[in-house]
């Protein structure tokens, strides 16, 4: 018995040994808050009445603040006001996508974080010694958060669809199509990387539940997406990530769904 989990687990392994604690949609969102409580953002301030903890938090804030120097968001020693504006969006920004990979000869996994509205957005891109950052327009920002996965060709594999029973399990009608999936998982890859999206409260990829997931090799890249009954492998080009989290944005806009959708593949 061969389920989409099991395949899922396969797709993911390199992410999830790499990046044990990956970054949510939903962390830091709080989509009713104040402005008064953006502007808290600007000083540290203590989470404690522990002087020792006190101290922590501000070397905390100090080396935060050094990793931002030479950003447009350190002013005299201080975050400036592009920067309160970048955590305007992050804090209350409806549109968030976050991605995690894994790549050979990269000296640390890819943390690329998107935050955007209807109108900007903001793309961060975590590093241990440096912190990169880029601001743009909405949706021009997508092509910005996907600027940052190496540039692979278009996948060549063939479209393999899996669907299967609540409980995952493929069925044995589809024993074939899994055997292949299988095959081309084991292939030793160039890259890894997960996907999660939020948009307008509606979920369009969330691992595992709506998993959707990046793997580049020799065939080129490649997509899995997961959506609990149903899995689907397909070849993409290198503008398809981005193409994808528009669709998702422009699903919601227009049909004001809510709650969980299948990913639009």
């Amino acid at each position: 018995m061969t389920t989409i989990f099991d395949l899922l687990e396969e797709a993911t392994r390199p992410v999830l040994d790499a990046v044990p604690v990956r970054p949510s949609c939903s962390d830091i969102y709080a989509p009713d808050a104040t402005d008064a409580d953006v502007e808290r953002l600007r000083y540290p301030m203590s989470r404690s009445p522990d002087p020792g903890d006190l101290v922590a938090e501000i070397e905390e804030h100090n080396a935060y603040m050094a990793r931002l120097r030479g950003t447009p968001f350190v002013e005299n020693g201080d975050l400036s006001d592009e920067a309160m504006r970048a955590f305007d969006v992050m804090l209350r920004g409806p549109v968030r996508v976050m991605v995690s990979g894994v790549y050979a000869g990269a000296a640390e996994p890819l943390d690329v974080r998107c935050y955007a509205d209807e109108k900007v957005g903001v793309v961060w891109k975590f590093g241990q010694e440096a912190i990169a950052v880029r601001g743009g327009r909405f949706p021009e920002i997508f092509d910005v958060a996907t600027g940052f996965l190496p540039a692979e060709p278009r996948g060549r594999a063939e479209t393999i669809f899996l669907p299967a029973d609540p409980d995952g399990v493929i069925p044995d009608s589809h024993r074939r199509e899994a055997a292949q999936l299988r095959r081309f998982l084991r292939r030793r890859r160039r890259g890894t990387a997960v996907v999660d999206m939020l948009a307008f409260h509606n979920i369009f990829a969330d691992y595992p539940d709506l998993a959707l997931v990046v793997i580049d090799n020799a065939l080129g890249r490649h997509v899995l997406g997961c959506w609990g009954t149903g899995m689907v492998l397909r070849p993409v080009g290198q503008g398809w990530l981005s193409w994808w989290m528009r669709e998702c944005v422009a699903e919601v806009m227009t049909s004001g769904v809510g709650g969980t959708s299948e990913p639009n593949l």
